[in-house]
């Protein structure tokens, strides 16, 4: 009897096994024949699924070279490399919208400024963050950037050796700037010598973010039962304690949270999320910017020795430069701009989501996208187009600045280092106050070079596309010199 019954249960089984390999045989046959041969966006190359990984942005440059400007990477996903589209998609008059990326981080969290998918409510919150980064308010934080900068400058003569992590000390000092002027924070991360904890765990917990990007379905899966993203909620919970600390006191000079919090608020929870905001994206956009410009500045010498003798001539032997004296010197930006053109803080772009009617594009061998459309602006990939950078793969600071620009930089909306349009990056100004700081000042008190065995290679190869970068590693010889003198 119980051998009958045995065998029975196995035959039930088979027969279960073996309708459910055929469903699902079936199934997936019939989504992938519809997805090459049906579906809207057949036309757009055939089906090329970017396995996503820590460099999505290399990986999806290669598929530019290889089938064109227009590519899909998924179902109903398109990445984009064209100039017009990039305009139309970005443009301030443009009827995209936020694409699915962002409800993962809504997921996660309330809506910031960054997440927030409502066009309407976007544009109520970003009302209130302009005043934080208007022309008054960032005069106001110059003086906190100036003793940072300062600071940073001192700590790297003391650390003057024939090797320093120049990646290390450039990553402490954006977070210490954006604790500070974000929630008068001090992370003392430049101070101490040591990256704190807590970056460390965001960093880790960054890593996804070149996932679910694209697999925005998955992270339901992940949020519901918590599975990896301890790391995340230690740093919400973090955010949510600062937050409050910082609300119970009135700082001695203005920051951006005295700003967009009011003093009278009791409901911190909404504010939250862009406590996180200002610093993943103030810091690590900031951090990476200036470690790929100090690998420039190692393997193009004679853009040094030029912005030397440029901020020589301009300050005589002033020892350290403020920020109000570096606000306009072309050829510093040209080196900014450059840099952000070749390695983009966000290389991958931006998500959005097309119209329902679809766009109609002016040029390229594909006129319309059609509607409900996840796009991808490219920008690694855009800004290294020849089309609109003639030499695009050599450092050519001169092409921002009259010497050069008229032959050497064609079509400028194509530069998109801060985004573009309404949902341009609002920090971009202090961003740029930042780097001119430390860039002029690391030049005027030091020559800077590759340490030795060091060639470049790591930064390449081991920095992150997590949305933001974070950079591999980089060793300089930093050798100190007499201001005013070559």
């Amino acid at each position: 009897m119980a051998a009958l019954l045995f065998t029975a249960a196995g035959g039930a089984l088979i027969v279960s096994w073996t309708a459910a390999l055929f469903y699902f045989g079936a199934l997936c046959t019939s989504i992938l024949i519809y997805r090459a041969f049906f579906h809207r966006l057949r036309k757009l190359y055939s089906l090329r699924w970017v396995l996503p990984h820590l460099q999505y942005y290399s990986s999806a440059e290669k598929l530019h070279e290889k089938y064109g400007e227009i590519v899909r990477t998924g179902p109903r996903e398109l990445s984009i490399a064209n100039v017009d589209a990039a305009a139309l998609i970005h443009g301030p008059s443009s009827r995209c919208t936020k694409g699915p990326w962002y409800s993962v981080l809504v997921a996660l969290d309330l809506p910031s400024l960054q997440s927030s998918r409502d066009k309407q409510e976007h544009k109520v919150r970003r009302k209130i963050w302009e005043r934080a980064f208007n022309a008054k308010s960032l005069r106001e934080y110059e003086p906190r950037l100036n003793r940072h900068t300062f600071e940073l400058m001192g700590q790297l003569k003391d650390q003057v050796t024939d090797s320093v992590r120049i990646t290390d000390w450039l990553n402490w000092y954006s977070f210490d700037v954006m604790g500070d002027i974000g929630f008068s924070h001090d992370f003392g991360m430049v101070r101490g010598g040591k990256e704190d904890e807590l970056i460390t765990k965001l960093h880790k917990g960054m890593a996804g973010g070149s996932i679910f990007g694209h697999l925005t379905w998955m992270i339901n899966l992940l949020v519901r039962p918590g599975v990896g993203i301890e790391d995340i909620v230690e740093f919400d919970s973090w955010a949510h304690d600062v937050l409050k600390r910082r609300h119970k006191i009135q700082p001695r000079e203005p920051d951006v949270t005295g700003w967009i919090v009011d003093p009278d608020e009791e409901d911190l929870a909404k504010h939250v999320p862009d406590t996180k905001l200002l610093i993943v994206a103030g810091s690590d956009t900031t951090s990476s910017t200036l470690a790929w410009l100090c690998y420039e500045l190692c393997k193009n010498p004679a853009v040094q020795i030029k912005l030397r003798k440029i901020l020589d001539a301009m300050v005589g032997n002033k020892a350290f430069l403020d920020v109000e004296d570096v606000a306009n010197v072309p050829y510093l930006d040209g080196i900014i701009n450059e840099t952000m053109r070749l390695h983009p803080a966000v290389p991958s772009g931006v998500q959005r989501l097309t119209p329902p009617e679809g766009l109609t594009l002016p040029s390229g061998p594909y006129k319309y996208i059609p509607g409900n459309t996840i796009v991808w602006t490219h920008t690694h990939t855009l800004q290294r187009n020849a089309d609109y950078f003639p030499r695009p793969m050599t450092f050519i600071p001169e092409r921002w600045t009259d010497e050069m620009s008229a032959t050497h930089l064609l079509d400028k909306r194509a530069f998109q280092p801060f985004s573009a349009g309404t949902y341009n990056c609002i920090g971009q100004k202090l961003a740029m106050m930042e780097m001119r700081s430390v860039v002029a000042n690391l030049v005027r008190r030091f020559e800077i070079e590759f340490a030795e065995g060091e060639k470049g290679e790591r930064i390449e190869r081991d920095t992150q596309d997590c949305f933001t970068v974070i950079v591999g590693a980089l060793d300089v010889r930093l050798t100190p010199r007499t201001a005013g003198k070559s």
